[in-house]
């Protein structure tokens, strides 16, 4: 099961709880995820070489959001970002904004 399968089907409740915050990024990424290889957008075609059947593939949305489509880009981001590593140790710190910061980080999620 893919995010976008999850999206398709909870997507009407989604919007319905939080429809008030969405921003039009977040209505752009939706829209491209749900369209993202179907044929609504299109196809190219292809030949195989040997027997010379066509067979017709949809395209992808592109979007930088997608996990459909962007996996081999976050790869190479992965795997250039990993040569970059000291040969030390490192770990991960997680934390939880105060709530009164909340409404502000979430104004400014472009900075």
């Amino acid at each position: 099961m893919h995010f976008v399968d999850i999206l398709s089907e909870h997507l009407d409740a989604f919007k319905l709880e939080y429809q008030h915050k969405l921003t039009n990024e977040h209505h752009q990424a939706m829209n491209a995820m749900l369209s993202c290889k179907t044929f609504n957008k299109g196809c190219s075609q292809w030949q195989c070489d040997d027997c010379h059947r066509y067979q017709d593939l949809p395209l992808s949305c592109g979007h930088r959001s997608c996990n459909l489509c962007q996996h081999n880009t976050t790869q190479d981001w992965l795997n250039r970002q990993q040569m970059k590593l000291l040969p030390v140790d490192y770990y991960m710190d997680t934390f939880t904004l105060p709530s009164q910061l909340r409404a502000l980080t979430f104004q400014h999620q472009q900075a």
